[in-house]
């Protein structure tokens, strides 16, 4: 229903722009605001120009409105893509950690996991925990913890401080979501991977964003599929039923 009535509105738009120039050029000329004579031709120059411009102003109106569509047109399209595609790339790890924090405010549910194993901790940090807006990160996800979001963190000893982090940003007593962490030893590499689970019910999974000995970063992928999802489901509650607790933290707030 929308779109014939954006339809019809352009059509009514485009016939309306020539009629308003020729109006205006009328107006210009009789009202003659130059003050030429009536029997010199100079009196139509300034009627002439008045209604080239409001061509020109109606003609990019028009265009920006059309490039508009195009553009939401082609969001819709790839929207429409990725949920019939198995696997899309998204991009670097950084690009998206990106993509999941401007997606806070209209997510439910986020399961992460966080695992570098070996010497992959320091390029990792390098490439990604050290930058300012993953620095910045944790504030947002507590104060969208705090409007209502659930999120839960499983990860190794290297994760432990980027944890405790999201945990003292989120003010307890005005936190109407859910924040919970555990650990585990890691004693071979394990997958890293992030569950979406949207307001709306949509939910993505995000995986690949292993620093393996690779010279370049990572790409990571995106699937919307049930049965990819379910699988990566079922590995993080796994992970999560033999997780522990972060014990240091809580002896140290017990005794404090």
């Amino acid at each position: 229903m929308k779109k014939p009535i954006q339809h019809k509105f352009q059509w009514i738009f485009l016939i309306l722009s020539p009629i308003l120039a020729l109006v205006t050029f009328v107006l210009t000329y009789f009202l003659n605001p130059l003050k030429y004579t009536t029997q010199s031709s100079l009196a139509a120059i300034p009627a002439f120009l008045l209604s080239v411009i409001i061509l020109i102003i109606s003609h990019i109106i028009a265009v920006y409105r059309e490039v508009e569509k195009v553009s939401t047109d082609s969001d819709k399209v790839y929207e429409a893509v990725k949920n019939y595609l198995h696997v899309t790339k998204i991009g670097t790890p950084k690009r998206t950690w990106e993509y999941i924090i401007h997606r806070l405010p209209i997510l439910d549910y986020v399961q992460n996991t966080s695992f570098n194993f070996g010497d992959e901790n320091e390029q990792t940090s390098e490439r990604l925990y050290n930058a300012n807006d993953y620095q910045q990160s944790a504030m947002k996800i507590a104060r969208q913890i705090e409007q209502g979001l659930t999120w839960k963190d499983i990860g190794d000893s290297a994760a432990i401080e980027r944890f405790r982090r999201i945990e003292s940003c989120i003010k307890g007593d005005k936190c109407s979501g859910r924040y919970a962490f555990k650990l585990i030893r890691q004693s071979e590499p394990q997958i890293g991977f992030i569950l979406l689970t949207y307001k709306d019910g949509t939910t993505e999974v995000l995986f690949n964003w292993d620093f393996r000995d690779i010279p370049q970063d990572p790409i990571v992928l995106l699937s919307r599929d049930r049965e990819i999802f379910n699988m990566f489901a079922a590995q993080f509650k796994g992970l999560w039923r033999v997780a522990v607790q972060d014990y240091d933290s809580m002896a140290t707030k017990s005794t404090s």
